[in-house]
């Protein structure tokens, strides 16, 4: 019989690795490569997994656990194979009724000989950058103490600029509902089954978005709630109703709904007592082996499509929308167009070029003179222009009147070149 660690256990190595991974951003940090520390929210695979709001560490507790994990852009098919759907949308609004409805019959479409399908939804409202550079404040060096707040003030200027004033699609139809009246706090204290075994006292968790799960108590599940009991992690199960066909009863699905990522984003997973929380997480969503997919979406949530992408190498204009070869591209293709603007056009009246031919005696001339010139002796640059200029002479002179002594011509060494 195998027995299956708990998650506290499990994540021994994820700490070992990521505590190497924080020292390498530090030091990159205290060295002066502080260009080097990303921001993009939400996303697991390419470049932006690194990020501070990124999801990679989370996303590897759930493969120690034993699960298979990819990330995925679209509400397509590609999604039947999938297990569990963990949704970080970088979109401060509800999903929209089409999204949201699209997720449901997923849930429930499940195989009822296999546990029931999940989605673990996580709120948009934090931003890990402002509190990443404002821990280090205190590490920084003499010569980078301006640098380092000037960069907290853009993290937290951007994280301001982000977040919207209000709210305009506050709610969904069967999941929650977003509270943005109330003013951002952390956490002190808290209660619910995830609490137990964390110490309170250690986490950092911070609230500002209130996800509120809709309907009465008895309809939802508290996992995880603060001192007042106010929720921070729920779970729901799909009701009755979305079994549309007679002749088919599907599964039902779970919906666990996060707050926000304040411990569950790279950044955040550093702290020892969020990754016992986070572990709790990753046990929820059953035993391995499980199909968790990843959804990374913008703005707006992610498109649905009937068909999934092609699967083939994109090629032409394509290749521009595939990062960073698209980054790459488009500034080679600039530089082609600034070449083309040099050398291409014609500006003022045109003129017709002469080109050169071996039959123009005159470059003859010219290439003899700088094959002269080369030698750097013009005393015998002259002797041999007035050895030429005779034989010019005596070609034009008949025989008949050429003297015996008419060839003959100072020798080198009766008139030595003079050196220039």
């Amino acid at each position: 019989m195998i027995h299956r660690l708990p998650a506290t256990l499990r994540t021994t190595t994820t700490t070992r690795w990521l505590v190497s991974l924080v020292m390498l951003v530090l030091l990159s940090t205290l060295s002066g490569c502080y260009d080097q520390v990303p921001s993009h929210y939400g996303s697991r695979s390419g470049y932006p997994s690194t990020s501070l709001n990124g999801t990679r560490i989370l996303g590897e507790m759930f493969e120690e656990a034993g699960h298979h994990v990819r990330s995925w852009y679209y509400l397509s098919p590609s999604l039947d194979n999938a297990d569990v759907i963990v949704w970080f949308p970088d979109d401060f609004e509800a999903p929209t009724y089409e999204v949201e409805e699209w997720l449901n019959y997923w849930l429930i479409e499940g195989d009822p000989e296999l546990p029931p399908r999940v989605l673990i939804v996580v709120g948009r409202d934090y931003d890990a950058a402002p509190g990443y550079w404002k821990r280090m404040q205190g590490n920084a060096p003499a010569g980078l103490k301006n640098e380092y707040s000037r960069r907290l003030s853009e993290a937290q200027s951007e994280a301001v600029g982000n977040r919207p004033t209000s709210l305009s699609h506050d709610s969904t139809e069967n999941w929650f509902k977003l509270d943005d009246s109330k003013a951002k706090k952390t956490v002190r204290s808290l209660t619910g089954p995830w609490a137990n075994g964390v110490d309170e006292s250690k986490t950092d968790i911070v609230r500002h978005t209130r996800m509120n799960p809709l309907g009465r108590k008895s309809d939802y599940k508290t996992l995880l709630a603060d001192g007042a009991g106010d929720v921070l992690v729920s779970e729901i199960e799909m009701a009755d109703d979305y079994r549309y066909y007679d002749y088919y009863t599907p599964s039902s699905g779970r919906v666990i709904m996060v707050e926000n990522g304040s411990w569950l984003l790279n950044a955040r997973l550093v702290n020892h007592e969020h990754r016992k929380i986070a572990g709790k997480l990753v046990d929820s969503i059953g035993d391995p082996r499980r199909e968790v997919v990843f959804l990374e979406s913008h703005e707006g949530g992610p498109m649905i499509r009937e068909e999934d992408p092609s699967s083939q190498p994109p090629t032409g204009l394509q290749m521009f929308r595939v990062w960073p070869i698209g980054a790459v591209l488009t500034q080679i293709a600039a530089l082609g167009i600034v070449f083309s603007l040099m050398c291409w056009p014609i500006f003022g009246i045109p003129r017709t070029w002469l080109k050169d031919t071996t039959s123009e005696f005159s470059n003859h001339i010219v290439a003899l003179g700088r094959l002269l010139s080369t030698s750097r002796n013009r005393g015998h640059a002259i002797h041999l222009l007035r050895l030429y200029r005779q034989s010019l002479r005596r070609e034009h002179t008949p025989a008949t009147e050429i003297s015996p002594n008419a060839g003959i011509l100072p020798t080198p060494s009766s008139d030595p070149p003079a050196s220039e």
